[in-house]
């Protein structure tokens, strides 16, 4: 059992701040509610004198979402690599990120995904949905990545990045592997186990998917039951091509085909119309914001945005801060004269729950039954979901060490986030009951994985000069 005492609960979506109180934690083990909130109220410590004090003091919260990343990106920083100048996104595409993913073997691939996922966590960043691409990794590669992830203890839902790009036998490659590893998840289930990691069907954009490929990627869907995770009108040139060479947009492209339900997650979507909004507000499809991403590629501004019923917020693989992309988020739209304010970007943040809500909730729904009740523990019959802080929710969970030099309430939670609040705050991290942070300090080997990541990022580098 683990014991947070005289902390204020912090919740984004309803926005509320608790008055003092304690939470328990189910640890990992602990009977058919392992990994869950297993009490919340006053003096828990006379209840459960053995809990391990995790913290005294601060606000607690659920665990943040990244909701579209790319872990092998983790290597490119400061990258020391001759990239020729880019006029256009599809000449830096060509110029850096394809010879990059080329250049990936299984070693890079293990520190990268490492990397990733330790910065994730320091953030308080608990699940990483992750979009991986190596046309000359791809055989397990998941497998190697979901090891990463349980390795440092994260959560994440994985996919391989499908494409034409590399040849038809890549693209087949590409689609056994999303399909390996779905099975793989399904077989750790049957197997009693409740996974760490999902599987979503990676694809990679409209322009480099042809109808051949477009319609395995939709048969995958259907028999994996996941989502598409797909890269869709990043660049004008994108929307442009579905168009030209196929004649529909590219969200009627993936309805077509069968492929759009209410687990896909479509990254970036700046080119998307109001028709193809529209589709997917009807599927309850995802649409992935990529705020610093869109910026630094200077792909343009989504002013369609506040159209979407499901935005969540994502990196597209420049780290996983998720407060600096919750605030990226909100000045580029305010610059942009866009009509959301930072409590509606607070609700985007938050929603990342309900993504993975949608992959992991099968795995906490059977117990709700054992959810306990009584006058000083707040409980629901049903499963609360993720995303909150509430007995038998999932026990994604971090402490957070803000000291706010104004008064925090319900009503200015969004406005702390955007002016002030920041991932260093993030002082204690438990992803699924399991300690993985406590105090600032990482209780896996975060020095190792530093390290290797440095030797791992030469290594890349060199090979990309070789491609």
């Amino acid at each position: 059992m683990i014991l947070f005492r005289n902390i204020r609960i912090v919740e984004f979506d309803p926005p509320s701040v608790s008055e003092l109180t304690d939470v328990a934690v189910y640890e990992p083990g602990e009977g058919e509610m392992a990994g869950t909130v297993a009490a919340i109220g006053p003096r828990l410590h006379e209840r459960f004198p053995l809990a391990t004090v995790a913290g005294d003091g601060g606000y607690l919260s659920a665990g943040l979402v990244c909701a579209h990343t790319h872990l092998y990106s983790a290597l490119a920083r400061g990258m020391l690599v001759d990239i020729k100048p880019s006029k256009d996104f599809a000449q830096l595409l060509a110029h850096l990120w394809w010879r990059l993913d080329r250049a990936i073997d299984p070693e890079i691939l293990k520190a990268s995904a490492l990397a990733g996922c330790t910065d994730a966590l320091k953030a308080g960043v608990t699940c990483i949905v992750d979009h991986h691409a190596g046309p000359e990794c791809i055989d397990g590669s998941l497998s190697l990545i979901r090891e990463a992830f349980e390795t440092v203890g994260a959560r994440g839902i994985l996919c391989y990045e499908t494409t034409d790009r590399n040849g038809m036998d890549g693209a087949k490659a590409g689609i056994a592997e999303n399909l390996r590893f779905a099975h793989e998840v399904d077989a750790l289930r049957a197997s009693g186990v409740k996974p760490l990691v999902e599987a979503s069907i990676g694809a990679h954009a409209s322009f480099t998917v042809g109808n051949e490929t477009l319609e395995a990627l939709a048969d995958a869907v259907r028999i994996t039951g996941r989502g598409i995770h797909i890269h869709l009108a990043e660049d004008k040139f994108d929307a442009v091509d579905a168009r030209y060479r196929f004649g529909k947009d590219p969200i009627e492209r993936i309805e077509a085909a069968g492929a759009l339900n209410d687990r896909s997650i479509i990254g970036h979507g700046v080119w998307l119309t109001q028709a193809e909004a529209d589709i997917m507000n009807e599927r309850g499809a995802f649409l992935a914001h990529n705020a610093r991403s869109n910026m630094n590629n200077a792909v343009g501004y989504n002013n369609l945005l506040p159209v979407f019923h499901n935005v969540v917020l994502g990196t597209d693989g420049m780290g996983a801060d998720m407060l600096e992309e919750f605030k990226f988020a909100v000045f580029r739209h305010r610059e942009s004269q866009g009509p959301w304010w930072p409590d509606d970007f607070l609700k985007a943040l938050h929603r990342g729950n309900e993504l993975i809500g949608r992959y992991f909730a099968q795995d906490f729904t059977p117990f709700a039954h054992h959810v306990p009740h009584s006058s000083d523990i707040h409980g629901s019959p049903s499963f609360p979901g993720f995303g909150t802080v509430k007995v038998g929710a999932p026990a994604d969970l971090v402490l957070w060490d803000y000291d706010p030099p104004t008064p925090l309430s319900r009503d200015n939670i969004a406005g702390h986030l955007a002016y002030g609040w920041s991932s260093r705050s993030a002082q204690t991290v438990v992803v699924a009951g399991a300690l993985r942070i406590v105090d600032h300090r990482p209780l896996y080997d975060d020095a190792n994985i530093q390290a290797l990541s440095r030797e791992q990022a030469s290594r890349l580098w060199k090979r990309m000069e070789e491609r």
